[in-house]
């Protein structure tokens, strides 16, 4: 029999014994079949020798060439083993790119009022508004005129009238009298009267005043300046002390004749004077009369002159 039938039978041998063996001790045969094998193939290996030794003498054998060793049978795979240890962490990986913005969602419902926070630091102060008007406004009266300024309305026009200058008694203030008069019923058989006349322009065409008001009684107008709080008539000026004065006339410082048993108080009669149209003249009743200084009474000349006739103006604010 020939080395190569020999290896197939023992093949043959081990193949027939594994099918036939229980499958729960199919690890053990198969490490067994292999410590087997390894024995057969020692025992195949002697064989070959003493063949080949057995055929030497023979001149017609020509021994072939060593055939190559089969592999043996792989082995059983062996079991899985445990599941080592996790590893650590990673390092964290860098942001991803931003993605793109979503769509809007729906408002959401109003939240509650939070608390008030504390009170700031105050601010710098602002700037500073318009001059407000003044309340309340001032009353003056315009002699020898009956109007009155563009920043003044008219309550009335008038007569000038004052007591007669050649009684002792009677009053000393300048009345401006209405031109429509009202009474009662009481308003008669007065026994014991003081007596007003109108007062004149006793100006004796002095070149002041133009010569058509010699002799003829002097208008008035009582005037009311809105959003002032104070008045008054500087003797001596044509213009009023600053910005914040309005001017409101200017005129001459005028009273009755020096020369009358009648004593009157001064008053600023208007630079250009109107007179009452219709009254007769020269009715000696009163008179109006310009005021020039006395200069060595206590009257500085300069800077007053002796023969000119002291002004006066008329300021509200």
């Amino acid at each position: 029999m020939k080395t190569a039938q020999i290896e197939m039978i023992l093949l043959m041998i081990v193949l027939i014994k594994i099918c036939y063996c229980n499958p729960v001790e199919e690890n053990e045969v198969l490490i067994q079949l292999q410590a087997d094998m390894e024995n057969l193939k020692e025992v195949i290996a002697s064989m070959k020798n003493l063949v080949e030794e057995a055929l030497a003498g023979n001149r017609l054998y020509q021994p072939r060439a060593r055939l190559p060793e089969l592999p043996g049978i792989p082995g059983v795979a062996g079991r899985d083993g445990k599941d080592g240890t996790d590893g650590r962490d990673g390092v964290d990986g860098r942001d991803g790119v931003d993605g793109r913005d979503g769509e809007k969602g729906d408002d959401g419902l109003p939240g509650r009022d939070g608390i008030d926070g504390k009170d700031g630091i105050p601010g710098e102060p602002g700037m500073k508004g318009e001059t407000g008007g003044r309340g309340g406004g001032v009353v003056y009266t315009r002699w020898g005129r009956s109007i009155c300024g563009s920043d003044s309305v008219l309550v009335y026009e008038g007569l000038t009238a004052v007591s007669r200058q050649d009684q002792p008694g009677g009053g000393v203030n300048f009345q401006c009298m209405v031109t429509d008069p009202e009474y009662n019923s009481h308003s008669t058989a007065i026994s014991w009267p003081g007596f007003l006349a109108g007062a004149e322009y006793e100006t004796n065409n002095f070149g002041v005043f133009s010569d058509a008001d010699y002799k003829q009684n002097a208008p008035c107008a009582l005037c009311y300046a809105a959003n002032r709080s104070a008045v008054t008539m500087i003797p001596g000026k044509r213009s009023c002390p600053d910005n914040e004065w309005t001017f409101e006339y200017e005129g001459y410082l005028m009273s009755e004749w020096y020369n009358r048993n009648h004593q009157t108080t001064f008053e600023c009669i208007d630079a250009e004077p109107e007179h009452v149209y219709g009254e007769s003249a020269a009715d000696n009743g009163a008179f109006f009369v310009f005021n020039k200084p006395v200069c060595d009474k206590g009257m500085p000349c300069p800077p007053y002159h002796p023969e000119k006739a002291i002004t006066c103006v008329v300021c509200t604010r």
